[in-house]
């Protein structure tokens, strides 16, 4: 018997792999609707798709370019493989339904209270009343404020962006995301995503004055309030290579493990990856720490040192920086090599521009 917290993707994509291993599997959430409230951009690289096939209609628009902007600077990147942006709802609506259909039962408006030996205690919202389930193995995928968490790192500090954005009508290059580094943003970047030519999502993250960064987004921007669909955000959690991730059949996945890419934020593919890993740990009986660590560890390590790296960066730095992406080489590099693995190019990127190497006293500061 095996109960997941939370509903998220990490979650679901970890209650179909297991329940197609052949364990009876129960999924936990708190919220009224699969899906929603939507907490994240929903831009993904192209390779999620080595790992789930997704179907049309989750795809909201496919970005073929970026545009890098720092204050006095813009060059653009052509992909060669396009980014996705995903319908948040209907992609985890998806991978609950895929997961029911291999036997995993889920539950909503079921909220997590404590664990007591092989049972769990869950509260029903809607009735108001405590109930029990039997579990030999207890996965926390309940996001960045994870109970689960707190059961295995009392003594582990967890630190986070706060990322917020708005869903706005306008008119938008559908092909393009932008991205915009320096004092807009300091310490992380500023964004539009665009969903297709006439509604895009406008955002960034900061660990401090998110709305009021926002705000001097929009006004940048000329975003006015009535063309304004909704309002997102949600926490980013700041990966933590200290954080223990399973002890005594209990596991955490997702965001609630901190498997998150501190350059940009995002944790989809992280976090069906680090499924993939937990279910097979689980029913080889290996050590699911070690697992995802093969498949992520480096690759996160190296994605919060750069995300430190940057965030010694003043404005005339990016200038520098986005001035460099001139150099073909270089260009090439990012636009066929994958966000996801910087370990797989970056030698490469230093043999290629050289320059680079004059930031690296940024480390040591």
């Amino acid at each position: 018997m095996i109960s997941i917290i939370g509903a998220g993707p990490a979650g679901l994509y970890s209650s179909y792999l297991l329940s197609g291993k052949g364990y009876e599997v129960n999924v936990f959430d708190q919220k009224k609707k699969i899906g929603l409230p939507v907490q994240c951009t929903g831009i993904v690289t192209s390779k999620i798709k080595e790992i789930i096939p997704l179907e049309k209609n989750i795809i909201k628009n496919r970005i073929r370019k970026i545009e890098l902007h720092s204050k006095n600077n813009s060059q653009s990147l052509s992909l060669k493989e396009p980014d996705l942006v995903l319908d948040r709802e209907k992609f985890d609506q998806y991978l609950a339904e895929i997961a029911k259909k291999n036997g995993a039962k889920i539950h909503l408006e079921k909220k997590f209270i404590k664990k007591e030996k092989n049972t769990i205690l869950i509260k029903d919202l809607k009735k108001n009343k405590i109930e029990s389930f039997r579990t030999d193995f207890l996965i926390g995928a309940d996001g960045p404020l994870s109970p689960i968490y707190n059961i295995l790192n009392q003594n582990t500090e967890k630190n986070y962006y706060k990322g917020i954005q708005v869903r706005a009508k306008g008119s938008f290059d559908k092909d393009t995301f932008h991205v915009y580094l320096g004092s807009l943003c300091p310490n992380f970047f500023a964004w539009i995503v665009p969903e297709n030519e006439s509604i895009a999502r406008i955002g960034l993250a900061s660990q401090k004055n998110q709305i009021s960064l926002l705000n001097e987004f929009k006004k940048k921007l000329e975003i006015k309030n009535d063309s304004i669909i909704e309002t997102q955000a949600g926490l980013i959690p700041i990966y933590n290579p200290k954080i223990k991730t399973n002890k005594d059949n209990i596991y955490l996945i997702g965001d609630a493990a901190s498997q998150i890419k501190s350059t940009t934020g995002g944790g989809i593919v992280q976090g069906l990856t680090a499924a993939r890993c937990l279910s097979n740990a689980i029913a080889d009986k290996k050590d699911y720490q070690k697992e995802w660590k093969k498949q992520l560890g480096k690759d996160l390590w190296i994605h919060l040192m750069l995300r430190k790296y940057l965030n010694r960066f003043k404005d005339k730095d990016y200038d520098k920086l986005v001035d460099m992406l001139k150099n073909d080489k270089l260009k090439n590099i990012l636009e066929t090599q994958s966000r996801d693995v910087p370990s797989s190019f970056m030698l490469k990127i230093i043999l290629a521009e050289p320059g680079l190497l004059s930031f690296a006293s940024r480390l040591f500061i």
